[in-house]
């Protein structure tokens, strides 16, 4: 299959070798910068005659059926709807999905009103931190799930706790309903330009059932993601940098003692996982996606940028608690990268 691409950043060029993995045919390469262009070029020196003079003459000239958009959030919903009606079939979104809900919904729609597979590169569902915690709690030998924490290092809301939004949604099977968000008053320089913006800070949130979600990831963190399962009778603590899990939970013969009894003999388990790597997580949501099995897709990634949106409105806000739900607004649009 035909696949091009627009925006050949460092994540962009790890999208260029998913496709390379995949055996898609590389027809057309695009960024607006030329030192973008001249370090993909280094990389992929085949591709010297795939560079499109532009984003424009690439949709509507490369005839390909994929098309990878890694830009920066602002163009995302102009390049998806774009390519939505010039023929192409599968569209792979780099999050932020968009900078605004009512640009993501414009996102959606297109794809739908064009019979376009619209992905959002949230890779949740094929990431062995996720998968098998997701196993582990299904299980119930741990009892039911009421809580996570993740304690991050500064990672910006935008840049990669808009993940953590869908890590939530995939683990537990329901979505944020309500945000309270703290936003740290230092703003760290965004590395990808001075028009951008992310905040650093904590959120809580919970879901209809009341699981808890807590997040730390403020601007004077330097190092480390900590995710921590708790549940009714044991709790699971990944190391996602490190690879490592911990989990400990009560024997079974005093599980059902009041959860003040926390000192109870319990059982004890570490193992290794796989060290998160983009390429394998990314090549399976092509993958599955292009197989018809479940991918996240538009809903899942306005979903996630939703709840970045309830992030920022509550951070603005003295950390108002802030619904997860048609009361957003649609309209404002966000400096993200």
């Amino acid at each position: 299959m035909k696949f091009v691409i627009v925006g050949l950043g460092r994540m962009g060029r790890r999208h260029i070798q998913v496709a390379i993995n995949l055996g898609f045919e590389v027809v057309g390469v695009y960024d607006l910068f030329q030192g973008a262009i001249d370090e993909t070029l280094k990389e992929f020196p085949f591709l010297a005659d795939k560079v499109y003079p532009s984003a424009e003459a690439l949709l509507a000239e490369s005839k390909a059926e994929l098309l990878t958009v890694s830009t920066t959030a602002p163009s995302h919903a102009a390049l998806v709807c774009s390519a939505a009606v010039s023929g192409f079939r599968y569209i792979l979104c780099e999050k932020p999905m968009a900078v605004s809900l009512a640009e993501a919904d414009a996102m959606i729609q297109a794809c739908e009103e064009n019979g376009v597979c619209l992905a959002v590169n949230h890779q949740m569902q094929f990431m062995e931190q996720y998968t098998r915690i997701r196993e582990m709690l299904a299980s119930k030998e741990y009892g039911d799930l009421r809580s996570i924490t993740v304690h991050a290092s500064n990672f910006g809301l935008a840049m990669n706790a808009v993940h953590y939004f869908e890590m939530f949604r995939y683990v537990t099977g329901e979505h944020l309903q309500s945000i309270q968000c703290w936003i740290d008053d230092e703003k760290v320089p965004n590395p990808r330009g001075a028009q951008y913006a992310d905040y650093s800070g904590q959120l809580r949130a919970v879901s209809r059932s009341g699981i808890r979600f807590t997040l730390e990831a403020g601007g004077d963190l330097g190092h480390g993601i900590q995710v921590i399962y708790g549940c009714r009778n044991g709790q699971i603590t990944v190391d996602e940098l490190a690879g490592s899990v911990r989990a400990i939970r009560r024997e079974d013969e005093f599980k059902e003692l009041p959860t003040t009894r926390y000192g109870m003999p319990a059982r004890l388990e570490q193992f290794a996982i796989a060290p998160a790597d983009v390429l394998k997580p990314t090549a399976d949501v092509w993958t599955a996606m292009l197989a018809g099995n479940p991918f996240p897709d538009g809903s899942v990634g306005r979903h996630a940028l939703a709840a970045l949106v309830a992030s920022y409105v509550s951070g603005e806000t003295g950390a108002a608690v802030t619904a997860v739900d048609g009361s957003l607004p649609t309209q404002k649009t966000f400096t993200w990268a």
